[in-house]
């Protein structure tokens, strides 16, 4: 039953050099398909590879140098105020 449903879509070619041509043609599809297939994957590996060129040089061109002396972390003081202690007073 399969097989019937499979032939209502798929009818092989009766003559021995159409399925010869069927076969060369399935090859050649399939080369060309590798071989686009290497040309995408060439052109990622040399965007990436480009990629970390430009974001080298400009690690390189920043400078790992410590920053002035006026952009650095801020220091400040804080008190801790306990919501328990806030509330007690707050009712006194």
């Amino acid at each position: 039953m399969m097989n019937d449903r499979w032939r209502q879509f798929y009818q092989p070619p009766p003559g021995p050099l159409a399925r010869v041509a069927m076969v060369l043609v399935g090859i050649g599809v399939l080369a060309l398909s590798f071989m686009l297939g290497l040309f995408v994957l060439a052109i990622a590996m040399g965007m990436a590879l480009i990629g970390a060129v430009v974001l080298g040089i400009r690690r390189l061109l920043a400078g790992r140098g410590q920053p002035p002396p006026g952009q650095g972390p801020i220091d400040v003081e804080y008190r801790v105020v306990h919501r328990e202690r806030r509330s007690d007073r707050d009712s006194d």
